[in-house]
């Protein structure tokens, strides 16, 4: 995946999620549906921009 998004315009990483290259990329070398790698990428776009904070991001599922 890092050699198809090692170029990537911001502009085209922050698209809509539909046209999201990253998506688009990452469907074509991660399976599984709900892999957080993808929202992870787009975030470090957006720290490396400044569009966000460096801040950690966490998933949490409860399931009570």
């Amino acid at each position: 995946m890092n050699a198809d998004l090692s170029n990537v315009d911001w502009r085209e990483a922050l698209h809509s999620l539909q046209g999201s290259l990253i998506y688009t990329v990452a469907s074509q070398h991660i399976s599984h549906a709900a892999c957080p790698v993808p929202s992870a990428v787009i975030k470090a776009v957006e720290v490396e921009i400044g569009a966000a904070l460096p801040r950690d991001v966490t998933i949490t599922v409860d399931r009570s």
